[in-house]
Parts: structure tokens; C-alpha cells; sequence
């Protein structure tokens, strides 16, 4: 049986690094995108079974690439990261689908619990 797969969308390499460490920690294969652009790519090849995704990022935002990844995969569980809280009313306001509104700075331990809870 091979490793789940959990995609990290995010222009800040600390945070990617960051966040491959928590969730090789936790058993699962992490891929990682630099953009939007990258990272929609990647769902549509790599079929993630989650996607941790950052909303403030140059080129395509992360609420303009949950859109488009909703067209490619309607199902796959999001967790969208932002360092601004207001930010979860806006996609409320969207009306696209997501698992978890995660705010930065993040909980290790609480994200960990979150990954496995929503792809185990």
C-alpha cells in the first residue's frame, strides 16, 4: 500500500520545509509547489489526498487556485493556511469547499491531529 499523499502549495520555502517535516513526521509523502500555477498542476498528476494551501501568494492567490482546484478534484480535502483571520469569512463569502481554515502562526500538534484525522 503506498504513503498518502498531502500537497503543500506555499511561496515560502520555511513554511514548505516546515510543513514536509510535520507530515513525513506523521507517516505521509509529502509534495510540495512554490505557486498556485505548480501546484494546480500537481493535483491534477499527483491525485493529493489532501492539500495544505496558502492564500497569500504572488501570481494566482490561494482563493482564485481553490476554484480551479475544485474543478479538477470537487472532493479532495483543503486546509488553507493565512496569517490574516479575516481571511475565513472571505472564502465563507466564496462558497467553496474547505476541510480546515488554519491560521498562521500554526499548531504543530493540532495540524498533525487534523492531517490524520481527515485522511486516515
Amino acid at each position: 500500500m503506498s504513503k498518502k499523499k498531502v500537497l503543500v502549495i506555499d511561496d515560502e520555502m520555511s513554511i514548505r520545509f516546515l510543513l514536509r517535516e510535520v507530515i513525513e513526521d506523521i507517516g505521509y509523502h509529502c509534495l510540495e509547489a512554490e505557486s498556485a500555477i505548480v501546484g494546480l498542476d500537481m493535483v491534477s498528476t499527483m491525485k493529493p489526498d489532501l492539500i495544505i494551501l496558502d492564500i497569500q501568494m504572488p501570481q494566482m492567490n490561494g482563493l482564485e487556485a481553490i476554484q480551479k482546484i475544485r474543478k479538477i478534484d470537487a472532493n479532495v480535502p483543503v486546509f488553507m493556511l493565512s496569517a490574516f483571520s479575516h481571511m475565513e469569512n472571505v472564502i465563507d463569502n466564496l462558497g467553496v469547499k474547505i476541510e480546515e481554515f488554519i491560521p498562521k502562526p500554526f499548531d504543530i500538534d493540532y495540524l498533525s491531529e487534523r492531517i490524520v484525522e481527515v485522511i486516515s
